[in-house]
């Protein structure tokens, strides 16, 4: 490895992007998180302010990617990837293209804000969604067209 080189750990992920493409393969990820002990989150990656993330297809084609043209993005969860403290809420979600997603989310809201509005309207970026069968989901808000509870 080259002296200039960052050692990442790499988490495969199955990539979905606005316009309906799908994309397999990796994300690179720091051993190191800049919020907490042990190593950087995908949802931390995702939420840094550069708009372009790195990405190794599984075909070993190497691409920058937009992250504003990702809608969702399934991967396998280690336990600091899930939010530990919140509300669940059962929701069908409609992207832009038409794609739907239906599962489970986590609101993290403040005392007396435990609405999915009060949720999504006050949630920066990306945030989990459990679809069941060991499916889980990096989802972005902004381009989601709408959101029903599921009772």
């Amino acid at each position: 490895m080259s002296e200039y080189q960052v050692e990442k750990l790499r988490a495969e992920v199955t990539i979905y992007l606005v316009d309906g493409q799908e994309r397999s393969g990796v994300l690179f990820l720091s051993p190191l998180s800049s919020t907490h002990s042990g190593p950087q989150t995908l949802i931390e990656l995702l939420h840094e302010v550069e708009p372009f993330v790195p990405f190794l297809r599984n075909d070993q084609e190497f691409f920058l990617l937009n992250k504003k043209q990702i809608s969702h993005v399934k991967y396998q969860p280690i336990e600091s990837d899930l939010p530990a403290i919140g509300e669940p809420a059962n929701v069908t979600i409609t992207f832009v293209n038409g794609k739907q997603l239906s599962g489970t989310t986590i609101l993290q809201t403040p005392e007396g804000k435990g609405r999915m509005q009060d949720f999504l309207n006050g949630k920066p970026g990306y945030f989990s969604l459990d679809c069941g069968s060991g499916e889980f989901y990096l989802v972005n808000p902004r381009v989601i067209i709408e959101v029903a509870d599921i009772k």
